[in-house]
C-alpha cells in the first residue's frame, strides 16, 4: 500500500486490513524486530511501523498478537541472532535487556491505545533464542530465564491494563516427541504460558494427520 498498490473487493478499493476484517478475520499478528535497519534486508518491522499497524488493527476491532523476535532480523529455529546492541551482554545482563525492552514497548503500545491481547516472547524458539546465550539444549536455564524476563516485562508494562495472554510458540507441529521434549523442559523451569503455539508448514512438518495428532496430544498433556 505504501508503494501505491490497491486492493479491491468487488471492484471497491479497500485498505488491506479492512478487507480482512470484512471477510471474518479476527486477529492480527505483528512481528517486531529490535533494530531492523541494521539488517541487510532492511525489513520494515521496526517499532514505529509495528505500532502504527497495531493502532490501525485495533481501530478496526481486531484482536492483536504482538510477536517479539528479539533480533534485528527474522528469528526461527535456524536463526536466533542476538540484536547487535546486546551482542556483548552476559546471560544476566541479556535477561535485564529483554525485560526492559519488553516493558518499554508494552508501555508505549498501552499509551497509544494499541494494547496487545496476546504477547509472544520469542519466535519459533524450539532451538532457543538470543544465541549463543539462550541456545538449547546447551542452555535450558538461560532460555527459561530469558522467556521469564520477557514475561516480567509484559507484566510490568501492562500495569493499569488487562494483562495480555502469554504465548510460547515453537514449530514442531508434526512431531509430538520433539514438542513434548521442548515444553517439558521449559515449563518445568517455571515459565508461564497461557497459550502454546505451533507454526505449521506442511512441506516440513507433514500432513494434516500429523498436525492433528500433535495438537491432540498437546491438549491432553498440557
Amino acid at each position: 500500500e505504501a508503494k501505491g498498490v490497491e486492493f479491491r473487493d468487488g471492484g471497491v478499493v479497500k485498505p488491506g486490513l479492512q478487507l480482512f476484517r470484512d471477510h471474518g478475520y479476527g486477529w492480527v499478528r505483528l512481528r517486531l524486530f529490535h533494530r531492523p535497519e541494521r539488517d541487510r534486508l532492511k525489513l520494515p518491522n521496526d517499532f514505529a511501523y509495528t505500532l502504527e499497524q497495531a493502532r490501525r488493527a485495533k481501530a478496526l476491532g481486531f484482536k492483536l498478537l504482538l510477536n517479539f523476535h528479539y533480533s534485528d532480523t527474522w528469528a526461527d529455529p535456524a536463526h536466533q541472532i542476538t540484536p547487535a546492541a546486546w551482542a556483548e551482554l552476559g546471560p544476566e545482563e541479556l535477561a535485564a535487556a529483554v525485560r526492559d525492552y519488553t516493558r518499554e514497548t508494552m508501555v508505549a503500545f498501552r499509551e497509544a491505545g494499541a494494547m496487545p491481547d496476546m504477547v509472544q516472547c520469542g519466535n519459533e524458539i524450539t532451538a532457543g533464542m538470543l544465541w549463543p546465550q539462550g541456545r538449547v539444549p546447551e542452555n535450558w536455564d538461560v532460555l527459561a530465564a530469558l522467556v521469564k524476563a520477557g514475561t516480567q516485562g509484559v507484566r510490568e508494562g501492562s500495569a493499569g491494563a488487562v494483562m495480555p495472554k502469554l504465548l510460547v510458540q515453537i514449530e514442531r507441529s508434526g512431531d509430538w516427541a520433539a514438542t513434548k521434549w521442548f515444553f517439558d523442559h521449559l515449563l518445568s523451569r517455571g515459565v508461564e504460558a497461557d497459550v502454546l503455539g505451533q507454526s505449521y508448514y506442511p512441506w516440513w512438518h507433514g500432513g494434516l494427520d500429523d498436525l492433528r495428532n500433535t495438537l491432540h496430544a498437546m491438549a491432553r498433556e498440557y
